[in-house]
């Protein structure tokens, strides 16, 4: 019986991981999960809490629960400043831990998956039959996001520079290059060129 088909992508934010991992989840009609969207999510939920950064490990339980698929798609959790508390929350061993399970579940379903991340191909996904790393300059991806949100350039190259730094600097699941996973630097890609590339490796 055939392997059903794992795809895990991992890349810095704004490098254009989830588009591409979308249209692959498309075309090969997998399952898709944003593993960053559950971070997000529960950055959102201790912003709208209130809950100072700091403490917000007291609350972990709570923040994981009743999380569905829906709960991960609202445009707000995709700002900017969620983005940067998701950076710092995501830090925590036990927020990771309390997330693993629901990720590798997600992975082991009977459907196969396509996943991206921080931490897909290192950590959540490291038997995937396929990994990417996709990556471009700090600089070209704080000008997409800054044609996409149309916000002060130089604080989203900021954030973007604080983000890289506590995504590869963190002690527990840091954003890393997979030994075995493929390098897609999509800096001069059109979202097209990206896809047909991967697609050919995977081919």
């Amino acid at each position: 019986m055939k392997k059903n088909l794992v795809i895990a992508i991992d890349g810095p934010s704004a490098s254009g991981k989830g588009t591409l991992a979308k249209k692959l989840a498309a075309h090969f009609g997998l399952p898709y999960l944003n593993t960053g969207a559950l971070y997000r999510l529960v950055a959102w939920r201790v912003m709208e809490q209130k809950i100072e950064p700091g403490e917000f490990e007291n609350h972990i339980g709570e923040l994981v629960q009743n999380i569905s698929e829906s709960d991960l798609e609202p445009e707000e959790l995709f700002s900017e400043k969620v983005g940067a508390v998701a950076s710092i929350i995501a830090k925590n061993p036990k927020l990771r831990a309390a997330l693993f399970d629901l990720q590798r579940d997600f992975v082991t379903n009977e459907k196969g998956a396509v996943l991206d991340g921080r931490d897909t191909t290192t950590v959540i996904a490291p038997d995937a039959d396929f990994k990417f790393f996709v990556t471009a300059d700090v600089e070209i991806r704080a000008q997409r996001r800054f044609n996409q949100l149309q916000t002060d350039y130089e604080e989203i190259l900021a954030q973007l520079k604080r983000r890289d730094e506590n995504d590869f600097g963190r002690a527990d699941a840091p954003l890393q290059i997979a030994k075995d996973a493929v390098v897609i630097d999509n800096g001069n890609l059109s979202i097209e060129e990206g896809f047909q590339k991967i697609l050919e490796i995977i081919k």
